[in-house]
């Protein structure tokens, strides 16, 4: 078994990374979070309080002002994503951070006790899995 990238081992943001490039990967590091069972289901409702704070209709700022309605529904976003990255344990979001980053191919896999762990994707078992879900030997 290897041994998982800590923080300081992750992959540097590409030079230059630019706002929307950079927020495009805490959106898809935060979906990647959510949906790893190793994340405590406690921390998974962070993101999701702030997509609720931008649906509801009480706001701190109202959207009938033009550009800061939109702005503070953003930055609580932002906040909310920053907020659960940053509590999430550090050698998960390392581990998805330096796959994103890498941009490496991934497929999930259970194992035996159940928990979600990402593994490198390589095409050759691919035929064997469908195999196997179409024998019965896959369980879900």
């Amino acid at each position: 078994m290897t041994e998982k990238p800590k923080r300081s081992e992750v992959p540097p943001p590409q030079r230059g990374i630019g706002f929307f490039r950079q927020l495009l990967e805490q959106v898809r590091l935060s979906f990647a979070l959510v949906t790893d069972n190793r994340v405590p289901l406690v921390l998974k409702v962070i993101p999701f309080l702030a997509v609720a704070y931008v649906i509801s209709p009480i706001d701190l700022i109202p959207d009938i002002f033009p550009i800061l309605g939109q702005l503070d529904d953003l930055g609580v976003v932002m906040v909310g994503i920053s907020v659960f990255t940053q509590l999430a344990p550090a050698e998960i979001v390392a581990g998805h951070l330096a796959r994103l980053r890498s941009g490496a191919p991934y497929k999930v896999k259970r194992d035996g006790d159940g928990p979600i762990i990402d593994v490198q994707a390589d095409h050759s078992d691919e035929q064997q899995t469908a195999d196997d879900f179409h024998s019965g030997a896959y369980r879900s």
